[in-house]
């Protein structure tokens, strides 16, 4: 497992087969202020069609760090560093990965690059989108009139990558913990941590703490008219309490209902996107 602090510079991520020069997956990390794509198309053409060899280009502040295998060549982009080895042997293992899985497919090339995006899990298992912290409780983000659905499609999320992500959304019913589900499925941590950085860079789950009685609580917005309409009047005077100094239980202590119901209301609450506990996503 790489560090986090490896991970956070990573950039972009791209295999190209060396025969044509085609982009065969790219995965892009954060922002640039140049565009990825020219910078690889440009050492490309530095090592395919001048035939030369280039291990590592700097520009603008950025590390492209550069590996070949029989059939690929994987190129790597880096804030910039002064020890680039640890991207350097990640690229060699992905590269080597790569066209073992894959290699009846780059012998007997067809121009058809869709079955490769599920290899995209194989790398974000190693640099995955964000940091992901096991005891988070992921939940599945649903469209509301306090949170607009903005759920995006997992462009990776083909082949077994997709039948991974599916057993994994399987297990979310917010309550078991990210540590929960990896240990009720058959996946690892990194392959776990992967598909759940995928599920939030694409805005299918939330992620928070554990909703316990010492767990203070942040209004995110104005709940909407038909929650209103259901819970009453007094859901707005709730609402107002969660100003991120109250925990569960000092809330409780200045309404007139039992622990469990309200912890059933902030439950809704929190799903519906109106509030979250304190230190989550």
């Amino acid at each position: 497992m790489v560090s986090q602090e490896e991970s956070d510079k990573v950039r972009y991520i791209s295999l190209v087969r060396k025969a044509g020069g085609e982009p065969i997956l790219g995965i892009p990390y954060r922002s640039m202020s140049v565009d990825p794509d020219l910078v690889a198309s440009f050492v490309l053409a530095i090592i395919i069609f001048e035939n030369r060899d280039l291990k590592t280009f700097t520009k603008e502040g950025y590390v492209v760090v550069i590996e070949e295998g029989e059939h690929v060549v994987g190129l790597l982009i880096v804030d910039k560093v002064e020890d680039d080895e640890p991207y350097r042997k990640n690229l060699k293992k992905i590269i080597a990965d790569f066209e073992e899985k894959y290699n009846d497919l780059l012998n007997n090339w067809k121009g058809d690059i869709r079955p490769f995006r599920e290899y995209a899990l194989d790398i974000l298992s190693i640099y995955p989108y964000s940091d992901i912290d096991l005891e988070l409780v992921p939940r599945l983000l649903k469209s509301s009139k306090a949170a607009p659905d903005q759920k995006a499609k997992i462009p990776w999320s083909v082949g077994r990558t997709d039948e991974k992500i599916q057993e994994i959304l399987g297990f979310i019913n917010g309550k078991r913990s990210i540590l929960e589900i990896m240990e009720s499925s058959k996946y690892d941590q990194n392959e776990i941590e992967g598909i759940f950085s995928m599920l939030y860079r694409y805005k299918w789950i939330s992620l928070s703490k554990k909703l316990e009685s010492d767990s203070k609580l942040v209004k995110v917005s104005d709940p909407p008219r038909f929650l209103i309409g259901v819970y009453g009047n007094q859901l707005e005077h709730i609402v107002e309490l969660c100003d991120g100094t109250r925990s569960l239980s000092d809330i409780c202590d200045e309404l007139p209902y039992g622990m469990e119901v309200v912890k059933t209301l902030i439950k809704n609450l929190i799903d519906t996107g109106v509030l979250r506990i304190s230190g989550t996503k």
